[in-house]
């Protein structure tokens, strides 16, 4: 993992996709057992970040607030 000083270097969509592959995608599979959905607090506008985990890993998910952040299929 990284310290939280070089963390802070990266963008707020890579910190969100930290945060939920973090909590979500574990060692040694890096998947979930089961699909998910949730949500969690924006790193960059405070707001709230909604996302899903595919059962083979691959992650998603959209800042509620207008022209924020949002990936898809990393």
């Amino acid at each position: 993992m990284t310290t939280a000083a070089f963390a802070a270097l990266s963008g707020p969509t890579a910190r969100a996709v930290a945060a939920v592959r973090k909590v979500h995608c574990k060692p040694p599979t890096y998947k979930p057992e089961a699909p998910v959905s949730g949500h969690i607090a924006c790193p960059r506008c405070g707001s709230r970040v909604n996302f899903t985990v595919a059962a083979d890993g691959y992650t998603s998910g959209r800042c509620v607030a207008a022209a924020c952040i949002r990936w898809s299929r990393q």
